[in-house]
């Protein structure tokens, strides 16, 4: 419903002076003012509104102006001016009013105010004031508000699990506006602002109503702290039973918009089911909220990367690319290495093996090995090597470099105290080899450092389906059928401070130490919750919540609880083979009251236990 104020309202509110009284009831139902200006020399719109509804003000400025009259010229000015159809006319402290604004208020019965602020923070305060009181507002029922991390959420939907879930979220600190008998009023332009009606109020206290058909006193039991009157709304969630046929938003892209009081607002719908830690959620979104004021748009970032890496393999493909290589571009860039010959031929050639090598023997000419080889690997050289050389006539030291820089070696790294001779840096120049600098001094050192990234890079892997997280240092794998709740538990641990590698596909090899490595598949820390869409783990939660990759040490299949078999004794002997490695497995069993995160951690912690002999 639409409301109204009066000019004897806005003057007690702001305080201001009467200077003359007119009519100080006048309705003032539009929130807008108006500071004159064109009006002083001359040019009077009569049919205007801003000089016929809207709340006039006059500051300093204006005023030192009209001093520049004549007499002629201000009577005549100020006496058309005040015969117009404005509400009141409200002077800044410092204005200079002159005596013919009284003459003529008295005249034309106008009210004349004086404001104790200057002009900037009278029209502040007036708009303020004004937004509020000619607001538009109405009541709806069913619909509770919060404040979570700062935002407002509307939640509705769902009545029992709505219930559960504010008590969840009073729990973690946030704070209850309202849970019923809620009234939206649209203040300003484009904000919403939601208090609670019909609040009941005993010295001040919130209740959290129907609750086992009672209610409960949230400032009681949590804390004033835990309370707010009202709070501007920003998103909407929607809670709904779960329904296996429906489609869920998963990525975000399509964003839903609800309508109160003429104002849209963001909506998230978010099915209800087993497993679903619905606090977690429903945080997320509000962080998700916060995200994307800042300018972050975390589905549209996420389909960005996905088209470059889609573009990305369809060039490989057209050109033919063989996908068991490496381009030499990207160890570069990974070893921060300096490249002193062959920069333009860094992003067209490839490695083809993991092997590092030492070029010794084929520096006194044996080059049997070398030819045996179809895939020649990176070479190294040091200090060692170019001693070593030293040590050869100048001819067979020649030859033997000659020979060795006519294989197919896709880049040559030379230690940061190498110290090469001129004499090699002119055959690799003509010999057309990419050769680079490492920021190391000890060969070993690089050859392990490159054996790693290379053995994983070449290494079989395998993609599954599930969600990689790091928990007391142990890698876990989230496993099971798709709506479990695999991402949501995944959500909640990261919540209680455990770290993301991988979520929806993970891709496992096998590393130098024979190890199971998992990491993203292609694009690292994001997550796919249903209702949410797509969500930067990253951003939202730090560097500290999130890791490149991470060993494989237990893998946990979420179930859906068997009611039939309920009393039956875990099973904790299971094993799952992964690259041929086998892996501790455990069961947990999903059900309505059972907190899987809880569950999560409490498997691994007893996992601890028999590493530490405990068991």
């Amino acid at each position: 419903m639409y409301t109204y104020t009066t000019v004897r309202e806005i003057a007690d509110s702001l305080n201001l002076e009467i200077l003359n009284e007119g009519n100080l009831d006048l309705k003032i139902d539009i929130p807008n003012i108006y500071q004159i200006g064109y009006e002083l020399v001359g040019f009077l719109d009569k049919d205007s509104d801003e000089l016929n509804r809207y709340i006039n003000i006059c500051s300093l400025k204006e005023s030192r102006f009209m001093a520049t009259f004549s007499k002629e010229r201000k009577e005549k000015v100020i006496s058309e001016y005040m015969a117009l159809d404005f509400p009141a006319l409200i002077f800044s402290k410092d204005a200079i009013i002159a005596e013919e604004f009284y003459y003529y208020a008295k005249k034309y019965n106008k009210n004349i105010l004086l404001s104790n602020e200057k002009a900037s923070v009278t029209v502040r305060k007036l708009k303020f004031f004004l937004s509020r009181a000619l607001s538009i507002e109405e009541e709806y029922e069913d619909y509770s508000l919060m404040e979570i991390h700062g935002v407002g959420v509307l939640m509705t939907g769902y009545s029992n699990a709505r219930k559960g879930v504010m008590i969840e979220l009073l729990e973690r600190g946030h704070r209850m506006i309202t849970d019923k008998n809620l009234v939206i009023r649209r203040i300003g332009e484009n904000d919403l602002l939601g208090y609670n009606g019909k609040k009941k109020v005993k010295l001040g206290h919130f209740y959290l109503e129907d609750i086992q058909n009672g209610s409960v006193d949230v400032t009681d039991h949590f804390g004033v702290k835990s309370t707010r009157i009202e709070k501007k709304i920003n998103i909407l969630i929607v809670l709904e039973e779960w329904k296996e046929k429906e489609f869920y938003d998963r990525l975000g892209l399509d964003t839903q918009y609800e309508t109160f009081v003429g104002e849209k607002i963001q909506k998230f719908v978010i099915p209800v089911r087993k497993g679903r830690n619905l606090a977690v959620i429903i945080e997320t979104a509000a962080l998700s909220f916060r995200l994307k004021r800042m300018g972050h748009n975390t589905p549209l970032e996420f389909l960005n990367k996905s088209q470059e890496i889609i573009q990305k393999k369809k060039k490989e493909r057209e050109e033919n690319m063989n996908t068991n290589s490496l381009a030499v571009t990207k160890l570069i860039n990974e070893f921060d290495l300096e490249v002193k010959y062959g920069r333009d031929k860094v992003t067209s050639t490839y490695i083809k093996s993991s092997n590092v090598y030492r070029p010794s023997l084929s520096l006194i000419g044996f080059f049997d090995l070398i030819e045996e080889v179809s895939n020649i690997g990176i070479q190294i050289f040091s200090k060692m090597e170019f001693n070593f050389l030293e040590k050869l006539c100048p001819t067979e030291r020649i030859n033997n470099l000659k020979k060795f820089l006519s294989f197919d070696i896709p880049m040559i790294v030379l230690t940061e105290d190498a110290n090469a001779p001129d004499y090699f840096f002119e055959l690799v120049q003509k010999s057309g080899h990419i050769l680079a600098i490492a920021p190391y001094k000890k060969s070993s050192q690089i050859i392990a450092n490159f054996n790693n990234y290379l053995d994983s890079f070449f290494s079989e892997t395998i993609s599954v389906h599930g969600v990689l997280v790091e928990l007391f240092g142990f890698g876990v794998l989230l496993t099971g059928k798709s709506g479990i709740g695999k991402s949501e538990t995944a959500l909640e641990l990261i919540h209680r401070g455990h770290r993301l590698i991988a979520d929806d596909m993970v891709k496992f090899y096998r590393d130098t130490q024979g190890d199971i490595v998992g990491k993203s598949a292609e694009l690292p820390f994001f997550m796919e919750i249903r209702g949410l869409g797509i969500i930067d783990i990253k951003t939202l939660y730090g560097m500290s919540s999130v890791r490149l990759s991470k060993r494989l040490d237990m893998i946990i299949e979420l179930k859906a609880l068997d009611n039939s078999d309920y009393m039956s004794a875990p099973t904790t002997h299971l094993y799952e083979d992964v690259l041929g490695k086998p892996i501790k497995k455990r069961i947990l069993e999903i059900s309505s009251g059972r907190n899987a995160a809880a569950m999560v951690e409490v498997m691994v912690m007893d996992y601890m236990s028999g590493l530490l002999g405990q068991k």
